[in-house]
């Protein structure tokens, strides 16, 4: 014990003598730890640890399938029959997320809101801080409205309020009494951040329909002993031999991170291989340092210390740099976790759940240790295998040249390039699928467009958007404006209806299902929507002419194959008794992303949409297209709405660039942390392949200095250094594409339109490499040139 006390003090001494190569090993080990680290906080909250529910593991999601198989939402009958006779689970709970239009003290603005049944908190185990639950009457419409609130929203909009349970909310304008505050930090399954929560409030219209889609997710809570295959199985029947649909479960963790998953293992194994990486630097640099302190390791193993004790200290050293640079690296991730949760898009599950704690910190000190003792074990091998005789008679730093140390470090060289390789192809990859969907034909033309929401506040909606469109055509700057239901690209609503086409067979199981929109006049000129086939919706289209309805491509090509589509007619769930037809056909346009396939669609007149009063109050958006910017539009916009007030206030406005940069946000946040991993990787190599080159040139000194002295000319000393430089880095370049050809396919399912074995991105990444490494090695190869003969060999 005294001696490792006594080797610990020596390297301590040693590393404070030398200062930069100790900043760099500790910088180096820091940057692998720590945002290995990071990672694994990121990957532990959302996948590894259970969810924050009683008995988690007997949670299972249930899945409704239709005719076709497609998985579909849950209908309302089948909830409630399931909830009354499926006897192998315990509880069974359901809930329809979507947006909802709050007042708030900053006025009208869209919140996050889901309808839960009153089962869900008893399924979950889960119970508000104050108030109560919703009761099972509250699963059925007709009763007073009451809404919980999440404690954000209570600390936020509501002042923190102790006595804020029994005060009205006007939610979707209409009054609900809040019952319920949810506990900090306690959330719904992928729902976590919702704020307003209502009871299922299902109609007696919608309960009658036996095979209707409420657009339910359905959760059940296992009975002990009970297999999510045996109550599949069970709840199989009933919803069969109710509506002619088939149920499939899934564990709930996995419906919860299934679509994250991916990501989240990429990029842990991307952090991984740094930290790989910076291990191989570390332990370049320390065998390095080693072989020129040879001579005085050999003298101490003669003097009784022996190989093995030499060996200790080697890794007692590479531990001791990986120590400092774990504490580093922890709290290098302190501050990467904070930005992960602060700048993270949506769709990495239970990021309210992110924080740095113990295991973590566990994680970190393991990473550490195991980093260090990687990077002393190069060193302790030779220590091992060194013949003291020759270590002393030659001095040291010349005694073993073009040896097995010359060998392994060329081999932790190939290896930081190979492995670097591997993290910029993944960048590489990323990047190229980023530039596919970004080049994805949208049907409309965000370009100078800016949209802004319009809340409906009196009872005269319609004729105070007709004045708002007048006053907003009259701006000046303003090419035109026009409104819609909903606006392409806006995530956050939207509306389904089944359809009955006349001339198909659809059936309860297999129902045709369409996108329901609306506009008024000029709306496809404004946003760029080009009409194919038959004429654009127009002012003589009212609420008391023959109900009609443009349709996109999808549509025509999904429920009128064969057939000519203008003068069609279908009818919709929604509007009973109407029927409609189409008088026009415009192009598809990708409601809900770059990355979304078009589904079928239907556009109704304003004033024919407005007969669903309910839905139509839910609001519109005001579409204006201009090259003005976007802050004097919203300025001009408020100065004409001011007057109407009344009847209906505006939110914010946004250029449609935004809504569509939503779409990108979760793959811009992957492209940059693998860029991120990917540069830090290049930079670790090059400071790998440097030191390498550099210190080749220290040992063979002698020989350069012969070669010169026998006539060899600068470039050609210089060429020596870089075509080793070059051999090391095709070995390397050579490994990491068999590496990345054989890892790529992990890839796939973050890739859009292009090939995870991608030529062009290989090539580019392989060069780019090369070019790396030969310009690390230029710095040594003219100090190689510049070597003077004369005084290397008096020296000598």
């Amino acid at each position: 014990m005294q001696g490792f006390a006594f080797d610990l003090r020596q390297s301590l001494r040693a590393f404070a003598r030398e200062p930069g190569f100790t900043a760099l090993a500790v910088l180096a080990l820091a940057i692998g730890v720590g945002s290995s680290t990071a990672m694994f906080s990121v990957v532990d909250a959302a996948l590894l640890r259970p969810l924050p529910y009683t008995a988690p593991e007997r949670l299972i999601q249930i899945i409704s399938v239709e005719g076709t198989g497609q998985r579909v939402p849950m209908g309302a009958v089948e909830f409630f029959e399931l909830e009354k006779r499926a006897t192998t689970v315990e509880a069974i709970g359901a809930f329809y997320p979507h947006s909802a239009i709050v007042a708030s003290a900053s006025g009208p603005r869209q919140a996050r809101m889901a309808n839960l049944s009153a089962s869900m908190f008893a399924t979950l185990g889960i119970a508000p801080a104050r108030g109560r639950a919703f009761e099972a009457a509250e699963d059925f419409a007709g009763g007073q409205q009451v809404v919980i609130v999440s404690d954000g929203f209570w600390r936020r909009e509501l002042g923190a309020d102790p006595g804020v349970l029994g005060r009205t909310l006007q939610v979707d304008h209409k009054p609900a009494v809040v019952v319920g505050i949810l506990p900090r930090g306690v959330g719904f399954p992928r729902i976590e951040k919702y704020e307003l929560f209502l009871p299922l409030g299902i109609t007696a219209e919608q309960a009658a329909l036996t095979a209707a889609r409420s657009g339910l997710y359905g959760i059940a809570r296992l009975k002990p002993g009970i297999t999510p295959m045996v109550a599949r199985a069970e709840m199989d029947a009933i919803v069969h031999a109710t509506n002619g649909y088939r149920v499939t479960v899934e564990p709930l963790h996995q419906w919860v991170t299934g679509e994250a998953a991916p990501a989240l293992k990429a990029a842990f194994a991307a952090v991984l291989l740094l930290l790989l990486i910076a291990c191989a630097n570390v332990a370049l640099l320390l065998l390095m340092r080693g072989t020129a302190r040879g001579r005085d390791l050999a003298i101490r193993a003669a003097l009784g210390g022996g190989h093995h004790r030499v060996a200790f200290q080697q890794v007692s050293e590479g531990v001791l740099l990986a120590m400092a640079g774990g504490a580093l690296g922890l709290v290098l991730a302190v501050i990467a976790v904070r930005g992960v949760v602060a700048l993270a898009p949506a769709g990495i599950p239970r990021l309210n759940e992110l924080h740095v704690e113990g295991r973590t910190a566990a994680f970190a000190l393991l990473a550490s240790l195991i980093s260090g003792a990687l990077a002393g074990a190069a060193g302790a091998w030779h220590a091992l295998r060194s013949d003291l005789f020759l270590l002393l008679k030659d001095g040291g730093a010349g005694a073993t040249p073009g040896g097995t140390r010359s060998r392994v470090r060329d081999g932790l060289v190939v290896a930081q390039l190979a492995l670097a390789l591997l993290l910029a192809t993944g960048a590489g990859l990323l990047l190229r699928s980023l530039e596919r969907l970004a080049a994805v034909p949208l049907g409309l033309e965000p370009a100078n467009l800016v949209a802004s929401f319009v809340y409906p506040q009196g009872a005269s909606f319609t004729p105070a958007t007709a004045q708002l469109l007048a006053a907003t055509k009259a701006i000046p700057g303003v090419e035109s404006a026009a409104l819609v239901g909903y606006l392409p690209l806006d995530a956050t609503r939207g509306w389904d209806d089944s359809l009955t086409v006349e001339g198909r067979n659809a059936t309860d199981t297999t129902p045709d299902v369409a996108s329901i929109n609306w506009f008024s006049p000029g709306y496809l000129a404004t946003a760029g929507i080009r009409l194919i086939k038959g004429r654009d919706l127009g002012t003589g289209d009212s609420a008391v002419s023959t109900p009609v309805a443009v349709v996109n491509e999808t549509f025509v090509a999904r429920f009128l194959s064969g057939r000519e589509p203008i003068g069609a007619l279908f009818a919709s769930f929604d509007w009973p008794g109407t029927r409609f037809a189409v008088v026009g056909v415009v192009q598809d346009v990708r409601q809900w992303g770059p990355a979304s396939t078009s589904l079928p669609e239907v556009y109704l007149p304003q004033l024919q949409f407005a007969r669903n009063e309910p839905t139509y109050r839910e609001g519109a958006m005001l579409v204006v297209k201009s090259r003005l910017p976007p802050g004097r539009v919203e300025a001009a916009l408020r100065a004409v709405a001011g007057p109407l007030e009344s009847q209906l206030l505006l939110g914010a406005t946004k250029p449609l660039d935004d809504y569509l940069g939503w779409h990108f946000r979760q793959r811009r946040f992957q492209l940059g942390l693998a860029v991120a991993f990917a540069c830090a990787a290049l930079g670790l190599a090059a400071l790998g392949v440097y030191g390498a080159m550099a210190f080749s040139v220290v040992q063979r000194r002698r020989e350069l200095a012969v070669r010169a002295a026998l006539g060899a000319q600068r470039r050609q000393l210089s060429a020596l250094v870089l075509a080793r430089g070059a051999r090391l880095a095709m070995l390397g370049i050579s490994l990491g594409v068999l590496g990345a050809v054989a890892l790529s396919r992990f890839l796939a399912a973050l890739l859009y339109g292009v090939g995870e074995r991608d030529p062009l991105t290989f090539a580019v990444v392989a060069a780019t490499l090369a070019a790396v490494a030969l310009a690390a090695s230029l710095l040594p190869a003219l100090a190689a040139a510049r070597l003077d003969p004369m005084i290397v060999l008096r020296g000598e």
